[in-house]
């Protein structure tokens, strides 16, 4: 509720201004305004010398607003400030002054917020600012100006080190820095911690933004210093690695190692900050964005629709959601499971992409055949790893992203004889490892695989949809020709898809070398030569192409 003064606050600070100019600030000024400083300083909460000034930078704030400007105004050399510092960080701290993001300790650049100005000019009391009303960001921008500042050299280290921790002191009522404060960080963990911090969240990811090298140099200029830090911090003797705060790359030299957050940093921002970021595990190279992934027109046959459109609708969000709801209550598996088999070609693995980007979903990818290792027993810590890692992606994911088994052909054929082999003994504890995982999963996961026949009759049951891609029929392979060479007429489209049983995979192979023709050679495409490409693409006399006419 706005609450009205007695006085009228603007014309008071009017004639404080006034009668300021080449004051020296000297007694005779205050007992002349003495009723206006008294009033001035029960509106504000300040003293009256704190009034004063604060008067004088109102008036002052609409041009060129730097406090040292205001002592110009008293008609006091600059270095005069320095007597009067302690007052004038009241009005910062008091929020009646903000710092600019150019501000310099000896000018003390400011601005007034509109808020302020707003209550002046309206006769109403200040309001007072939330201390929840400042997110983490906005600390971390502020730090990253501070960094700014320090790099210029405008301003010393021991000021930007005891500036830094100032900003934390003011916003310890973040869980962030709250954080950083029972970790006890010293200096330079401190500046490293929020440096790597600041570039996952300006990059809006967790993937090796932080160069080491550099960080470590910007914190101290000195070539001896910097090295012994680097070194202290990359042997894992700060605070950063043993609290299991930053992680680093693991580069052949070692002034290329990049850091980024660990996990539980990620995890601990996602659920007391609210900030999310895209998660990258240095161990493998499994995850794509579906950000990445290029949009795509995938052409189906009739029998197929009913079966992708009820997948995609299970994988929205707000479905996926109500699905798992529901299946929660009732006490079923919460997983939603999907084989896709079918040829080579006919389109497994970009119907998984295309899902994705349709339903904003990133895809932790893994080929399942990496996981049969020469040793004995490895193969299945490998596969209960793939879950483990699956399950901490998760975490930090604000979708629950898919898991991908490309080609699990490998793994889910039919059991062998146990004992008849060490291989097929690894072979089969790795099923059953799968098996378990498959039964108490929650996420979403799609398996492809060419040899569906020779599925075990166990994983049949795992999949809640199983899905057959067959190569397209005459419409839709006409389709796809005219979606991968533009040029060609219906007609030519049509007469392809008459002599020539392809899968979508062929037909892109044949428009790659169709392109790659042209650059090369500056062929310009035409119905024949894509024709002749058709010709040569199978060399098996049972796939030999129909004669065309015309």
């Amino acid at each position: 509720m706005e609450t009205k003064v007695n006085f009228n606050v603007l014309d008071c600070i009017e004639r404080i201004y006034k009668h300021s100019e080449d004051s020296h600030l000297r007694d005779p000024l205050f007992e002349l305004l003495k009723t206006d400083l008294e009033n001035l300083s029960n509106y504000l909460g300040l003293t009256e010398l704190q009034s004063l000034i604060f008067a004088n930078c109102f008036i002052l704030g609409y041009d060129d607003a730097q406090v040292i400007r205001v002592f110009r105004h008293f008609g006091m050399a600059e270095y005069s400030i320095i007597r009067y510092r302690k007052d004038v960080n009241v009005l910062f701290e008091r929020k009646l002054l903000k710092k600019e993001r150019r501000f310099d300790e000896n000018r003390m650049d400011f601005k007034i917020e509109n808020s302020v100005i707003s209550a002046i000019s309206g006769n109403i009391k200040i309001a007072e600012e939330k201390k929840d009303s400042v997110l983490l960001t906005d600390i971390l921008e502020e730090f990253d100006a501070l960094s700014d500042r320090f790099d210029d050299d405008k301003i010393a280290k021991h000021e930007f080190i005891h500036r830094t921790g100032e900003l934390l002191n003011d916003n310890e009522n973040l869980p962030m820095v709250k954080q950083i404060k029972n970790w006890k960080l010293n200096d330079f963990e401190t500046y490293f911690f929020l440096d790597t911090l600041w570039d996952a969240i300006r990059r809006g990811d967790n993937n090796f933004n932080t160069s080491v090298h550099r960080t470590v140099e910007d914190f101290d200029k000195r070539r001896s210093e910097s090295i012994r830090l680097f070194k202290f911090l990359l042997d894992g003797h700060t605070k950063l690695t043993t609290l299991n705060l930053v992680e680093f790359s693991k580069e052949k030299f070692r002034n290329q190692t990049e850091a980024k957050l660990s996990k539980h940093v990620i995890e601990f921002l996602k659920e007391h900050e609210k900030v999310e970021l895209e998660y990258f595990d240095d161990e493998n190279n499994r995850l794509l964005l579906q950000k990445n992934i290029q949009k795509k027109d995938l052409f189906y046959n009739d029998s197929e629709i009913p079966q992708i459109q009820i997948i995609k609708n299970a994988v929205e969000e707000n479905k996926f959601k109500e699905l798992q709801s529901v299946l929660k209550e009732k006490a079923m598996p919460l997983g939603i499971t999907v084989l896709l088999h079918g040829d080579p070609g006919t389109g497994k693995t970009e119907s998984v992409y295309q899902i994705a980007k349709e339903s904003g979903r990133n895809i932790f990818k893994v080929d399942i055949s990496e996981t049969k290792s020469m040793w004995f027993g490895e193969s299945q810590k490998l596969v209960k790893r793939i879950f483990t890692n699956y399950e901490e992606f998760k975490k930090t994911e604000k979708k629950c992203p898919i898991l991908l088994f490309n080609e699990a052909d490998a793994v889910i054929g039919k059991r062998k004889s146990a004992g008849s082999s060490r291989v097929a003994d690894t072979e089969n504890a790795i099923q059953n490892i799968l098996l378990e995982e498959l039964e108490m999963f929650d996420g979403i996961l799609f398996a492809t695989t060419n040899l569906v026949e020779n599925m075990d009759s166990a994983f049949e049951r795992r999949f809640l949809f199983k899905v057959r891609l067959e190569k397209p029929n005459m419409d839709n392979s006409a389709k796809i020709w005219k979606s991968k060479l533009p040029f060609l007429s219906k007609n030519e489209c049509l007469k392809l898809a008459e002599s020539f049983e392809f899968t979508g995979g062929e037909m892109e192979n044949i428009a790659r070398k169709s392109l790659m023709n042209e650059i090369i050679n500056g062929e310009k495409p035409t119905f024949d030569s894509v024709d002749g490409m058709c010709r040569s693409e199978k060399w098996t006399e049972k796939t030999e192409a129909k004669k065309i006419g015309f």
